[in-house]
């Protein structure tokens, strides 16, 4: 597969993915991971079926968010990872938080699952 078909791909599964996750809707989740996903977080570790319980139980916690800086890097024909910035809004509460993110993919049965997940909040400037 061409590496810019893998970038739109991803990405169109990332912006699903905080759309899902803007509504509470884990089930979108749970159709993108495998049973041996795992996620890294600001606030611990888990795998992707926690992953999914907790987008399950926080609807709606932001109002927006933009996914800048996008990257993809293809590993193999059946994997890939991309990495961004994200901004998101928190408009009720007057809140603007950036993360780092990164998402490891493989292909499975012609579709791309979520392997592996890391966030990384942006260091706040003084």
């Amino acid at each position: 597969m061409e590496t810019k078909a893998i970038e739109n791909e991803l990405l169109a599964l990332e912006e699903q993915g905080w759309a899902a996750i803007s509504v509470g809707d884990g089930d979108f989740y749970r159709r993108l991971i495998t049973d041996r996903t795992l996620c890294v977080e600001p606030d611990g570790l888990q795998t992707g079926a926690e992953l999914a319980d907790d987008i399950d139980a926080n609807k709606s916690p932001f109002d927006d968010y933009k996914l800048q800086d996008v990257k993809v890097l293809p590993l193999t024909a059946d994997s890939a990872v991309i990495t961004y910035r994200a901004v998101v809004n928190l408009k009720e509460a007057g809140f603007v938080f950036q993360l780092y993110m990164s998402s490891a993919y493989v292909r499975r049965d012609d579709a791309w699952k979520l392997a592996f997940h890391q966030q990384t909040p942006v260091k706040q400037e003084d």
